[in-house]
């Protein structure tokens, strides 16, 4: 079986796997045994193999913007690139509780498969996107760390020490699945950010 992702809007969930989906259904991915040959689609085997990447994918009842921007940031920070608005690749199933425990106050439907994409470059490409997207929250933060004040100081050094340990943690599980980054870049980013933060705590 594979799951397919991509440009799907417009298509019914039966031109993909035969029927409709029901009312508690995730919408966003398509179960199917067929593979559709366009660019605009990227497929996934499913392999039930818990060594395997993680596609995870939800929905709120409702559009509920704030909620998906939340976990856009999260998943960004924790190096997991975002398929599309509410389905995400992970590198293993370790760190999905992270991004459920941002999602415990919404109602929500999620669906979780181990799998394998039939295409290798689109996750290098994805993984790298998802790096920049995270110098780019990186950068927002340094700026923020020379005109926060007060508490809002300790809420950012909180923010930033927890951004660490995940992207530590992350790129080291990527790595070990055989897909590596440079990370000077980000670690950089992060020491910069964390010095500010310092300097500026130990003046109030």
């Amino acid at each position: 079986m594979y799951i397919v992702t991509g440009y799907t809007r417009g298509r019914s969930s039966r031109s993909f796997e035969g029927r409709y989906k029901g009312i508690d259904d995730v919408r966003d991915v398509h179960e199917t045994l067929v593979i559709k040959l366009r660019r605009d689609l990227q497929y996934f085997v499913v392999t039930g193999d818990d060594r395997d990447l993680v596609l995870w994918t939800f929905d709120i009842p409702g559009y509920e913007t704030h909620i998906y921007s939340m976990i856009k940031e999260t998943a960004t920070l924790m190096l997991c690139p975002r398929i599309d608005n509410s389905t995400y690749l992970l590198p293993d199933a370790s760190i999905l509780g992270d991004l459920l425990s941002a999602l415990s106050r919404y109602e929500y439907r999620d669906m979780a498969y181990f799998v394998k994409p039939l295409s290798r470059e689109f996750v290098i490409k994805a993984l790298r996107a998802t790096y920049d997207s995270a110098m780019a929250i990186m950068m927002k933060m340094l700026m923020s760390a020379g005109r926060a004040r007060g508490i809002a100081l300790r809420i950012l050094m909180d923010k930033v020490n927890y951004a660490e340990e995940s992207i530590n943690k992350v790129l080291k599980i990527w790595r070990n699945k055989g897909y590596d980054i440079d990370s000077s870049g980000i670690e950089n980013a992060i020491s910069s950010v964390k010095a500010v933060l310092s300097r500026r705590i130990s003046k109030n």
